[in-house]
């Protein structure tokens, strides 16, 4: 049951300057059941999470751990050996688990200090309108991977129909995977990836002891110097190699989706295991050398096609390979389709105010994918990728270089009234975004210049916005008090909002800007008041 207390708070002196005395606060201390039940399948997609609704370390943990088993991470190591060399390739895995493991610790503090998902946070930085795009990107890039690794399933399942049209595959496989995609962090994604988590690694060990005796190569897939010529590089080879795991750099808000559901007592835990040093290493160590192994065993003079994983595996384990790749697949695609829909929900909702049910958009993105895999998927995924770096490694650095010059996660002021449509943030994201984007294009760029664009991107986007933090003009503070200041504990009492009547946690409330009696307003509805109001 809801205990709501309405307690009298004296008005701040810049409020009552405004006219009106703002309306008192309904306050309670449990959460709202209308909440409880609407947000166990929207997962707060467009508000904070509040302490009470945090999960325990383990369900969150095999949650976001379905992006363990991902095809794409045995192909990111066979495609960086295949190129640059097996040696290269591991150095550059190697330094990737290094790089990625520090800076998934600040961004998973950051989310489970503040229960604040990637677009939420990413307003400070970029303003309203720009963590929209944040989110579009997110929703887009995971709705990609979905196609991708759902082709790779249809592709494995058609080599033992070959008379069958690929498309008719494509069909069985959205078909199949739509039952086990509407769940959510708080329902049964856990248990899902839980129990086939363990039969994943089975089956990934299973594999490489299989292939290493049908196809017994000794040391030749280590002594692989890759089909770019050392005399036609750039730069290193494992520099190099390098640049292609900067495309990823998306895993971070992907981190901070999940991380916002951790509870505080477990940051420490979730910041080494969950997402840090142990995650990582499982991700793209492991992975990555078996998949070079896998590849350069079985089909050691093919170029590493994104299909070659799916070769090797159906080559060497035959229908045991197949299984191994759809418990694979159904693992991934559970936290494909989570990332993309909630993040298509956050676009919706900041750009109409309107609340659209995750079922109705896990079923509209079944069929966007169906019509993407028609497209075949992997004729550009080099594109994909080299552009997704470049948009992703200026978003991540601009992130980074604000936690630095403020005072991290207690700086982060979120909410829609408070943040500018677009800031000058978003600007440097864009320039930075364009260079590396023209870099990769351009057939007029020096091979040393485009060879790095990632990194550039890095560089520019560091510069322009460490510039534009102490250079931009602040914007004017909101003549309204601060929700936050009228209550004793922000983080342990919940304020009904006028506008949809229902109780969110103190911490993301705000005064009604476009109210006379400035009654207050939770964060999805204020949105909605920016989307009808162009302020």
């Amino acid at each position: 049951m809801l205990l709501m207390t309405t307690f009298p708070r004296e008005p701040l002196a810049d409020a009552t300057a405004r006219g009106p005395v703002p309306w008192s606060l309904d306050l309670s201390t449990t959460d709202d059941p209308q909440v409880v039940a609407d947000q166990l399948h929207d997962d707060y997609s467009n508000h904070v999470v509040p302490p009470s609704m945090r999960l325990g370390r383990w369900q969150l943990t095999m949650s976001f751990w379905s992006l363990l088993s991902a095809m794409v991470w045995l192909f990111y190591g066979a495609l960086a050996a295949s190129l640059f060399g097996t040696v290269n390739a591991i150095i550059a895995i190697v330094a990737t688990v290094i790089v990625y493991s520090l800076l998934n610790e600040i961004f998973a503090r950051w989310a489970i200090r503040t229960g604040l998902n990637a677009t939420l946070i990413s307003r400070q930085t970029f303003g309203v309108l720009g963590a929209t795009f944040v989110a579009l990107l997110l929703a887009a890039n995971t709705t990609y991977y979905a196609v991708f690794e759902s082709s790779t399933l249809a592709v494995a399942l058609a080599h033992y129909t070959p008379d069958w049209p690929i498309a008719v595959w494509y069909a069985i496989v959205c078909l199949c995977m739509l039952p086990l995609m509407l769940g959510g962090v708080q329902t049964f994604m856990a248990k899902l990836n839980g129990a086939l988590l363990p039969v994943y690694y089975v089956g990934l060990v299973a594999a490489v002891i299989v292939t290493a005796i049908r196809f017994p190569v000794g040391s030749a897939w280590l002594d692989f110097d890759g089909v770019v010529p050392a005399s036609e590089r750039a730069y290193p080879g494992w520099l190099l190699a390098s640049m292609l795991f900067m495309g990823i750099f998306m895993n971070m808000a992907m981190t901070m989706d999940f991380g916002r559901f951790g509870r505080v007592p477990d940051t420490g835990f979730h910041t080494k295991v969950t997402f840090g040093w142990v995650f990582n290493t499982l991700l793209f160590l492991v992975n990555g050398v078996a998949g070079i192994f896998l590849v350069r065993s079985v089909i050691p003079d093919e170029p590493a096609a994104e299909t070659g994983v799916v070769t090797a595996l159906i080559t060497s384990m035959g229908v045991f390979g197949l299984l191994f790749i759809v418990i694979s697949q159904t693992r991934i695609n559970s936290l494909n389709y989570y990332e993309s829909s909630t993040n298509f929900s956050r676009v919706i909702t900041s750009l109409t105010g309107r609340r659209v049910p995750r079922l109705v958009l896990v079923v509209g993105l079944t069929i966007l994918v169906f019509v993407l895999m028609l497209t075949d998927v992997f004729s550009y995924l080099d594109r994909m990728l080299g552009w997704q770096a470049g948009l992703f490694v200026g978003w991540m650095a601009i992130l980074a270089t604000h936690f630095v010059l403020t005072r991290g996660w207690r700086a982060t002021e979120f909410r829609a009234q408070r943040m500018p449509r677009l800031s000058w943030g978003f600007a440097a994201w864009m320039v930075s975004a364009g260079v590396a984007i023209w870099l990769e294009e351009s057939a007029h760029v020096p091979d040393r210049l485009a060879a790095i664009a990632p990194l550039v991107a890095l560089v520019i986007a560091v510069v322009l916005y460490t510039a534009v933090f102490y250079r931009a003009p602040r914007r004017t503070p909101l003549a309204v008090s601060d929700v936050r200041d009228e209550v004793a504990d922000p983080w342990a009492e919940y304020v009904r909002c006028t506008v949809c009547e229902k109780s969110y946690i103190a911490y993301e409330m705000d005064r009604n800007l476009h109210a006379d009696d400035q009654g207050a307003i939770c964060d999805a509805c204020a949105i909605g008041n920016r989307a009808r109001h162009f302020d």
